[in-house]
């Protein structure tokens, strides 16, 4: 029998947060279902192993999921997802993770949006190609379409991420009052990776905020106070827009993460000036939280 080294397979910043904090209870209560949607490609490859690994972290259920136009897989796809859900079902195994695979027919948003709440799903990750051109703006990547859609956090990279630390980590608001649920949040999910920093951005363009830097610096310094478990700092950056603002800011300092609460959008609103954190999903190439969630009362009156 051949003596497994689970360590090989679990991201090397994952290996020694958890080392680190195996003495510590986890809060799970955020994080206990989470979902991969999957086509089989490189960052969705990339998407199943970030996971895996947050799975086996967070000692959530995990969910690996492909979306077919038919019913069921046919052919070359068919062999693809038996062989690929296999060998994940086996390194799960390996790593003590309760996966569950699945393949459902339909249209890519309907039938999420549909497993989602009925398997009562609280965290996406998913790889992304990006989109350019015409194709981002009237059509969008999937996961473009998934940010837009689909009212749950989700987590979106395109590159592996075994050497990434999230040292320095960056949440981009408005600051207004209603961002601060989405702020703890992020606040519950980050603080596992023991983050040095924390940056707290605003971007200031002619027409998104539109607050003087004084008032602001004073709303975001707010926000900062509920920063209690990590060195936190605060920045008023100016430029054209909000997508180019907040990836020129990630550049300067080398961010690891960004974060944005995705709570306050319209469909219209998205034509006319774009979204930014669909913008961020296309445009950036190091990982984002997009922060969304179904408010309780919500929940309760569909229920």
């Amino acid at each position: 029998m051949v003596k497994v080294n689970k360590r090989r397979w679990l991201p090397c910043y994952l290996y020694h947060r958890i080392r680190i904090q195996s003495s510590i209870q986890l809060n799970t209560t955020s994080m206990k279902k989470i979902l991969v949607p999957t086509d089989f490609s490189a960052c969705a490859q990339h998407a199943m192993d970030m996971g895996i690994a947050l799975a086996e972290l967070f000692e959530a259920q995990l969910f690996f999921v492909t979306v077919t136009a038919g019913s069921s897989p046919k052919g070359d796809l068919k062999n693809v997802v038996i062989k690929s859900f296999d060998n994940w079902e086996k390194e799960a195994k390996v790593r003590n993770v309760n996966l569950k695979t699945a393949c459902i027919g339909g249209e890519f948003i309907p039938a999420l949006q549909n497993y989602i709440h009925q398997n009562n799903i609280d965290f996406v990750v998913m790889g992304s190609h990006g989109a350019s051109g015409k194709q981002e703006y009237f059509i969008g990547s999937n996961t473009q379409k998934a940010v837009r859609a689909l009212h749950v956090p989700i987590f979106v990279i395109k590159q592996p991420l075994a050497k990434n630390t999230f040292d320095n980590v960056i949440f981009a608001s408005s600051f207004d009052t209603n961002e601060k649920p989405a702020f703890l949040r992020f606040l519950d999910f980050i603080k596992w990776f023991k983050p040095k920093t924390v940056h707290l951005l605003s971007i200031n363009t002619s027409g998104w905020f539109g607050q003087p830097a004084l008032l602001m610096k004073e709303v975001m310094n707010d926000f900062k106070a509920l920063c209690t478990d990590f060195k936190c700092k605060t920045h008023f950056y100016s430029d054209f827009t909000v997508d180019s603002g907040v990836r020129h800011f990630m550049d300067e300092i080398g961010a690891d993460l960004i974060a944005i609460s995705n709570r306050n959008r319209h469909p219209l609103k998205r034509i006319f000036s774009g979204s930014n954190v669909e913008a961020l999903v296309n445009h950036c190439e190091q990982p984002v939280l997009s922060i969304d969630y179904v408010e309780a009362a919500t929940l309760k009156t569909t229920s």
